[in-house]
């Protein structure tokens, strides 16, 4: 099983990928790459979980659908994703952290641009690059 995520290089805002062997696991890291973005996680132990509900008429509008609930929970609730896993059929499922538990280590993210968003199966593997507004 191959899966990860990282920042790249863009001008003033910040890129991020993520790549694994299922959709569902991809939408998962990119949901950690976006967290990891401007928070540290690493010794955070899992929280509540939160079901949400997203919809999207394509893959990328799906991956919008998540990083975008991921930063409506931050602003609304006060509440960081830690993990996230997601069913075939799209069922997310949040664990959720107080906000106050996490260390800042980045600006928090404003909105998921529409611009450069992909997401897709590339050979074997699942692959997501998405813009985010800082």
């Amino acid at each position: 099983m191959s899966r990860g995520h990282r920042a790249v290089a863009h001008t003033a805002d910040i890129a991020l990928e993520a790549w694994a062997d299922t959709r569902e696991e991809c939408l998962a890291e990119a949901v950690r790459a976006l967290v990891e973005s401007f928070a540290d996680i690493s010794h955070v132990p899992p929280g509540e979980t939160v079901p949400v509900s997203v919809t999207g008429e394509s893959d990328e509008a799906m991956l919008a659908a998540v990083l975008q609930e991921v930063l409506y929970q931050v602003e609304v609730h006060d509440r960081v994703a830690v993990d996230a896993s997601v069913g075939e059929r799209a069922e997310v499922r949040l664990r959720m952290v107080p906000v106050e538990t996490v260390e800042q280590v980045g600006a928090m993210p404003k909105a998921i641009a529409v611009h450069e968003l992909r997401f897709g199966q590339a050979g074997k593997v699942w692959q997501a690059h998405v813009v985010v507004d800082v």
